[in-house]
């Protein structure tokens, strides 16, 4: 009888201690849908739920060994790229995409955190990020991102499909663009967030859910979104049934939010590393 394949997902992202983010967070996913996960750190964080203590990245020769240790030993089918810190690890990384190329690449774009803080050691995001947006299936911005790519201001839908098109004209080797409509304006729909996907025959579909009403924004929603996406996709479904899926999933998990106990109180878990 023939052997069945084991696909394997690389996450490139940072290390989040708290397990809501980067590869902590992916590394639970990938294993929720029965995927061998690997990781190439790029950022050491320390943080929580609430603030980002220390971000510091590895050494371009650390994260070179990474990669090369990886990609000597695994056949990868997936890469799901998260927090770049720099142009120099966009670069480093590049290069393994053009020799090795894994079949399917996501770039989740990560610019700012929850809490507000700026992630990138570069001043000059988006453009550090081109040579990997080259190798893209899909990317994965949230309004934010989506808005610096582009380089204009994006107040509704539309706005948000002519994003991904000045996206596709920047940059028309991405297969399909995805723009996360969570942090659009509530005033035009409270209660429902849009995405919205730019396929490669140049076909829009939206995705349309529910808005969650919280006291506070979660901590690792975009880690999470990208890396369900990147588990459907590998697994051979189809981009549109990829979103719809990956919606409801992380749609699920914020709903599920549970409580620990903290001492001799209870702390709200506003993360996503609760799956």
């Amino acid at each position: 009888m023939a052997s069945i394949k084991t696909v394997k997902a690389l996450s490139v992202a940072g290390f989040d201690g708290s397990g809501g983010a980067g590869i902590t967070s992916d590394a639970k996913i990938f294993s929720r849908f029965k995927i061998f996960g690997l990781s190439a750190i790029t950022v050491m964080t320390a943080q929580n739920p609430d603030n980002i203590y220390l971000a510091e990245p590895v050494s371009d020769a650390f994260f070179l060994s990474e990669l090369n240790a990886i990609f000597d030993y695994f056949v990868i089918d997936v890469v799901k790229i998260g927090l770049i810190f720099n142009e120099r690890q966009g670069l480093i990384l590049s290069k393994f995409l053009n020799k090795y190329k894994p079949k399917t690449i996501i770039v989740d774009p990560v610019y700012i955190s929850t809490s507000n803080k700026v992630l990138t050691g570069e001043s000059a995001y988006p453009d550090f990020l081109m040579p990997l947006f080259r190798y893209a299936t899909v990317i994965t911005p949230n309004i934010c991102e989506a808005e610096l790519i582009a380089g204009m201001d994006i107040k509704d839908i539309e706005g948000m499909k002519t994003a991904a098109r000045v996206i596709r004209k920047k940059i028309p080797e991405i297969e399909n663009i995805i723009i996360k409509g969570s942090h659009l304006s509530k005033k035009s729909d409270r209660n429902k967030i849009f995405d919205i996907v730019l396929n490669s025959k140049n076909e829009f579909f939206i995705c349309s859910g529910n808005r969650l009403e919280l006291k506070k924004e979660i901590h690792g929603t975009g880690c999470a979104f990208s890396a369900c996406l990147a588990s459907q996709l590998a697994n051979g479904v189809e981009i549109k049934e990829a979103l719809n899926y990956t919606e409801k999933f992380v749609n699920k998990i914020i709903r599920e939010l549970s409580k620990i106990p903290d001492n001799d109180s209870e702390k709200d878990i506003y993360i996503t590393g609760n799956i």
